[in-house]
């Protein structure tokens, strides 16, 4: 895309332009003229003689009628309400706005968003910055560095292009493709755009009630993060909708974020449910462009690059969780899509040490639900230690406590996930079962993040047709089953740290009318993550029994 970098009468700072004649005209009606030192083939290209600053005096470029400024003004605020608060690149605007608006010229598009970035509307950057110092190369999308990005021949503009292939998935940002980031509307109630807005949620517990006045507060103080760790099963996702509520009657908009499609696809119709007068939009990899103008959004992590300070509250579910755990560019983006005063609540059931310690402390803002919603404790993992254990499970020999746990399964009518490391112990292990226990191979399956038929095979599972399932870390979140037992199979393997464990000792007593589940850890070593998982399940139990949120009897279900 042809670019051309220009100077003023009276002000010689360098500016660049994908529609210089929008440029003559709105400087001309400012008493300014243009002229135009250099004209590029890509917009990144021009970037870089801007930083420059390098250039021979040019030629004066000559205002078209005035006329055409009304025509694209009036276009930029028609278009303003489609794009404002996305961070989009030239094919996805025009995608959109080809979409959602009808069919619009090149020319008069970049006529139109060259008056949006001289107005005010918006801001325009090369899709990848890349300065003379390759350390210094980054996406200005995704925010990735070198380690991202590659060099090769580009068919668009004719040269060598340095392109990102960290998010490709969401298009090709490239150094010679403009990445246009559009300023928001004013929303919230600053802007008095007050909406009635019907939520209707299911009878709060105590401990939810409690974490929701705080979520509440945080947002009207304009606390910026917040973090709620909630156990699972606790229902956070209901504590946390009063706050939801709040932001959407005052005018605002909210993005709830979640790590994968499955769970947004999940997510969808509970928010449905609760605010049945909104539409939700929902966003993911095959979901395609919004078209509604709804201010709750549902999406991917992954999605939130494609959005500018447009959010007045993000919630973001299981930060822990890949791929928001250890990736800064994701949670960068995140935070790039709340509204500069608006607030982020991480949810999570394992934050990360140093914040878990800084909460406890009283130095990092946020609440803690030690609880589930039906009040009945945390059931407290039990460990088993055995010799040679891969060994013997590969050479057939008994393995005593695998098979007291099937049986206990069977004899309390649950249904049993065995977690194994690898994705090739999914098979050593239903081997074992069959040469051991061939009575029961019949009612086991294994799944893995590889596995095709998993949706499938998951779907079978909850209907109760399949009573064991040998799964890997795949399944230690998202899967909620009523009568579920655990049992982790080599929980001293470096994939089973004390996060991981707690999530998987989660899929035990999710609900009040079944307190026979049991966690079973089984291992040949016991590990620091082990018992880290057994000390903060004991201690969430400790502090909801102290704050007199729990409901216990002689069947309390930790056996």
């Amino acid at each position: 895309m042809e670019t051309s970098v220009y100077t003023l009468t009276r002000d010689p700072t360098r500016r660049f332009s994908i529609a210089p004649d929008v440029d003559a005209l709105y400087w001309d009606r400012r008493g300014e003229a243009v002229t135009v030192l250099e004209t590029h083939p890509s917009v990144g290209q021009a970037f870089r003689h801007l930083r420059s600053g390098k250039g021979a005096p040019g030629d004066r470029l000559p205002p078209p009628p005035v006329s055409l400024w009304e025509r694209w003004e009036r276009a930029a605020h028609s278009l303003r309400s489609l794009l404002a608060g996305r961070a989009l690149l030239w094919d996805e605007v025009k995608g959109l706005v080809r979409e959602l608006a009808g069919p619009m010229g090149d020319q008069e598009l970049r006529a139109v968003l060259q008056t949006m970035c001289l107005t005010g509307m918006a801001f325009m950057l090369p899709g990848v910055e890349i300065p003379s110092a390759v350390s210094r190369w980054r996406c200005n999308r995704c925010g990735s560095g070198p380690e991202g990005l590659f060099r090769s021949r580009c068919g668009r503009c004719g040269g060598e292009c340095v392109s990102c292939d960290r998010c490709l998935f969401l298009g090709r940002s490239r150094a010679c493709t403009p990445l246009f980031f559009f300023l928001p509307e004013e929303k919230g109630e600053a802007s008095g755009d007050f909406r009635r807005v019907d939520l209707r949620l299911p009878a709060l517990t105590e401990g939810q009630k409690w974490v929701s006045d705080r979520c509440l507060e945080a947002v009207r103080s304009g606390q910026r993060f917040f973090l709620v760790w909630a156990v699972t099963g606790s229902g956070k996702t209901e504590a946390v909708l009063p706050a939801v509520h709040r932001v959407l009657e005052g005018g605002g908009r909210v993005l709830w974020v979640s790590p994968r499609r499955d769970v947004v696809e999940e997510l969808a119709p509970r928010l449905d449910r609760a605010f049945p007068d909104l539409p939700v939009n929902v966003l993911h990899g095959e979901s395609g462009w919004v078209r509604t103008s709804s201010p709750l959004t549902a999406a991917t992590a992954h999605q939130a690059w494609r959005f500018y300070r447009c959010f007045q509250l993000v919630v973001v579910d299981e930060v822990d969780a890949f791929p928001l755990k250890g990736d800064p560019q994701l949670r960068a983006g995140v935070e790039r899509a709340a509204a500069e005063r608006g607030t982020i609540l991480w949810l999570t059931a394992t934050p990360p040490r140093d914040l878990r310690r800084r909460l406890a402390r009283g130095q990092f803002p946020g609440v803690i639900l030690p609880v589930r919603h039906h009040g009945r404790p945390l059931p407290e993992p039990r460990l088993f230690r055995l010799w040679r254990l891969w060994s013997s499970l590969d050479q057939g020999r008994p393995l005593p406590p695998v098979t007291a746990f099937l049986e206990r399964v069977v004899e309390h009518g649950g249904q049993g996930l065995l977690f194994v490391p690898r994705v090739a112990d999914v098979d050593r292990l239903l081997s074992w079962i069959r040469r051991r226990h061939p009575d029961r191979f019949g009612e086991c399956r294994g799944v893995s993040g590889r596995d095709g038929e998993r949706k499938r095979i998951l779907e079978e599972l909850r209907r109760g047709d399949i009573r064991f399932l040998i799964t890997t870390t795949v399944l230690e979140r998202g899967v909620t089953l009523p009568r579920c037992h655990v049992l982790v199979f080599g929980a001293d393997h470096p994939v089973f740290d004390a996060p991981a464990l707690v999530q998987i000792a989660g899929r035990v007593g999710r609900t009040a009318d079944y307190r026979f589940g049991e966690v079973w850890f089984l291992s040949a070593e016991r590990t620091e993550g082990q018992l880290k998982a057994i000390r903060e399940i004991l201690w969430m139990n400790r502090v909801a029994r102290r704050r007199g949120w729990l409901k216990e009897d002689e069947e309390n279900g930790c056996q």
